[in-house]
């Protein structure tokens, strides 16, 4: 009996001591963690910049990295970062078991949390945030007499809206309880969470303002898509301690409060809360444009431009009526040199003269209507005139599939060379967030064009989905050129199968349109001088700020000419080698179309000559040659094919967007097809076809063409000149493998 007793109470022994090692293993006293050298900090796995990440060297930053730091030296030992594999949730039950000694891990309080581990005081206070589509929270204000977060909370409290949370966090839990009607999902991790919400996939982004607003300096394009609204919830950061180290934890709530606690020092390091003020500034027009210049300076300037462009204008207008046969020279406002100081002058006053930008402004707007208004019609006729005719062509189908063909490749390659350019240049990286910034809040202010939705799944469906329109009418009233050029060609293959004198009675209505709208849009050159200066007034705000917008610009152009370049080298050795010619002699054989068309810059114009120079010349006196050439002239622009990529890429590039593979991908195809659409389009409203390339990213086309602009009324006339060297390089492909023997001679060259 006395036996059994003293083996209970030998069991009992070994039972308590074994239970107080496992304890005694759990956690840590301040004496064993100075004895052993090092304070142990559980992270999680996941890094949360500016708290805890990787900089540039690969080294550990952050807040918490630096407030760890001096915790460790005050107690006189070093700091080691353990980087568990745990969500906020789980890193409780890592350090009860031991792992580590503190939780300093971008740590919220929650009552929870509370009930698991010792939670120091607060380092850091926030409030909670929401993230939130642009039209979700402009439909909810429309709907709401006030917006207060009461009701903001309770109108996405439901099944249609989509709210993202990063899991195992306490936002997880809080979404839970705040929108227990909404759709809540969850991702482990932030690396991707930047292009999950520029696909739009979520209407709301939950988590607190300072992250989410650190998040914004990162990635200011997203202000293009969402707003974001504080709550008045707070969040507290917080330190986590072992339940049964009450010393360690007293210890650290002492350290917090002391001086040694640099916190604020660490966020004002990590943390600019300068642009961070910017996000939730409404910025006036007075103050969104700083002066170029003072008075009296920008008064002097003006002045001199003005008189600069008199002079200029003025000696042109002689020149031109000196030569002219007729003695008489084109109107003042249809001079060349009109339009490029219109530009300047816009620009320019824009920047010197803020004040007027919201008066004069919307003329620019008015004139891009009345554009849209004539050559809508326009791009109809011609598009479907042209497809028809290549249809009618002896050979039929088979001609236009090889035509096409050709075209396409041509095509292809200049959306690969002006891929390539801007990704190897970057003409638009290096762009001060600030800038960025002031980008977006001047592109959401002056955008009229709603939304397009473009996910990494969907981006290449949605060109056959905006292709197919089901109102054509609908197309036009909202400007969908995509649509309108695919009507066109489905409705060229329709009129082709028409009885002959039913055929030509169509014809004859489709250019008689197409002429009146024709004549009703060169109307618009006389305003187009002013058209142009209203639309490149509100432009100076994106430069005024800083200089390195203009820098980007500069290297946009250089862009644009390392293109032409390309372009030139490639068509005069690949015509050269076509024709059997060296390259000198091919570009001799055919000066004088090209300087025509340099000179002229019509096209159609220079068609009798280039049909004359084919004539002329041996290796293009072909019957099929011949046929073709008048519509490569017409038909092969891969330059703008390239201009298009290159101009969409910069934009992207300003707006510090990353581009995948299906981006590229989309910007290569939209631009062959915005290209096509341009055929036969005068100038400049060829250049607003590049709305299908710069929409889906919520690119205000206006923007796009003001980019564009510099180079085509400075660098227009050497494309049209490579347009020309390209045509008879593309020409060579059609020529008979067995041409008839009654051709006439003709030199090898064209003096």
């Amino acid at each position: 009996m006395g036996g059994d007793r003293m083996r209970r109470m030998i069991l009992l022994f070994l039972i308590v001591l074994m239970v107080s090692l496992v304890f005694a293993g759990e956690f840590r006293s301040i004496e064993a963690i100075k004895a052993s050298g090092e304070l142990r900090i559980l992270q999680t796995e996941n890094y949360w910049y500016p708290f805890y990440y990787l900089d540039e060297e690969g080294k550990l930053g952050g807040i918490d990295v630096e407030l760890g730091k001096d915790i460790a030296a005050a107690l006189g030992v070093k700091p080691v970062f353990i980087r568990a594999i745990a969500t906020h949730e789980t890193l409780a039950t890592h350090l009860k078991e031991g792992e580590g000694d503190i939780i300093l891990s971008y740590y919220s309080y929650s009552p929870s949390r509370a009930s698991q581990v010792y939670i120091s005081r607060d380092y850091l206070v926030q409030n909670l945030s929401l993230l939130i589509n642009n039209q979700i929270l402009q439909r909810i204000k429309n709907e709401l007499d006030e917006l207060t977060p009461e009701k903001l909370v309770e109108s996405l409290n439901d099944p249609s809206i989509s709210v993202l949370v990063m899991m195992g966090t306490v936002y997880e839990k809080i979404a839970l309880e705040l929108f227990p009607g909404a759709k809540i999902f969850s991702i482990g991790t932030t690396e991707n969470l930047a292009g999950l919400l520029f696909e739009k996939n979520y209407d709301v982004f939950f988590m607190n303002d300072l992250w989410t607003e650190t998040f914004l300096v990162k990635n200011p394009s997203l202000l293009i898509h969402y707003s974001i609204y504080r709550l008045p919830s707070e969040d507290q950061i917080v330190v986590g301690v072992n339940p049964a180290n009450a010393d360690l934890l007293e210890w650290i709530n002492r350290f917090l409060d002391s001086d040694y606690n640099r916190t604020r020092e660490y966020l004002n390091r990590y943390i600019d809360y300068e642009l961070i003020a910017k996000l939730h500034r409404e910025i006036s027009a007075e103050s969104r444009v700083k002066l170029l210049l003072e008075d009296p300076y920008r008064w002097i300037v003006l002045f001199l431009i003005l008189l600069l462009a008199f002079l200029v204008v003025w000696s042109s207008q002689k020149k031109i009526k000196k030569k002219s046969e007729n003695g008489k020279a084109p109107h003042w406002l249809l001079n060349i040199w009109t339009i490029l100081f219109a530009m300047v002058l816009g620009f320019y006053s824009g920047g010197a003269f803020p004040d007027i930008v919201e008066g004069l402004s919307p003329l620019g707007e008015l004139f891009f209507n009345y554009m849209l208004l004539c050559g809508l019609p326009i791009l109809f006729c011609v598009v479907t005139l042209n497809i028809l005719r290549l249809l009618m062509k002896s050979g039929g189908g088979g001609f236009l599939l090889k035509f096409l063909g050709v075209v396409l490749v041509f095509f292809v390659l200049g959306a690969l060379i002006g891929i390539v350019v801007a990704m190897i240049v970057e003409p638009g990286t290096g762009v001060p967030k600030e800038s960025q910034e002031a980008l977006v809040v001047s592109m959401k202010a002056t955008n009229p064009f709603e939304e397009v939705n473009v996910t990494t799944g969907s981006i290449l469906w949605s060109l056959p989905t905006n292709m197919i329109s089901n109102s054509i009418v609908r197309a036009f009233a909202e400007n969908k050129t995509l649509a309108i050029v695919f009507f066109s060609i489905i409705l060229a293959f329709a009129i082709k199968f028409v009885n002959d004198s039913k055929r030509e009675a169509i014809i004859d209505s489709l250019e008689t349109v197409g002429e009146i709208f024709i004549f009703l849009f060169r109307l618009s050159y006389y305003i187009l001088p002013f058209g142009i200066f209203s639309l490149m007034l509100s432009q100076a705000s994106v430069f005024t700020g800083d200089t390195s917008v203009m820098k980007s610009l500069i290297m946009l152009i250089g862009c644009q000419f390392l293109c032409f370049v390309v372009w030139f080298i490639f068509s005069t050795v690949l015509g050269a080698k076509l024709a059997k010619m060296s390259p000198l002699e091919y570009l001799g054989a055919i000066k004088k179309p090209t300087m025509l068309l340099f000179a002229l810059m019509s096209s159609v114009a220079v068609i009798p000559e280039a049909l004359h120079t084919s004539e002329q010349v041996e290796q293009f006196n072909d019957e099929n040659q011949r046929g073709v050439l008048p519509l490569l002239v017409v038909m092969l622009q891969p330059h703008t094919v390239s201009l298009f990529a290159v101009v969409a890429i910069f934009n992207l590039q300003l707006l510090g967007r990353s581009l995948g593979p299906m981006d590229y991908m989309y910007i290569a195809i939209s631009s062959i097809i915005a290209v096509i659409a341009t055929i036969g389009v005068p100038s400049p409203l060829d250049l607003f076809t590049i709305s299908m390339v710069v929409l889906p990213f919520n690119i205000p086309p206006t923007q796009a063409i003001f980019f564009m602009l510099p180079w085509m009324y400075t660098g227009r006339r050497l494309e049209v000149m490579g347009m020309m060297i390209n045509n008879f390089a593309a020409v060579q492909l059609f020529r008979s493998k067995k041409p008839k023997e009654n051709l006439s001679p003709a030199a090898k060259t064209l003096e």
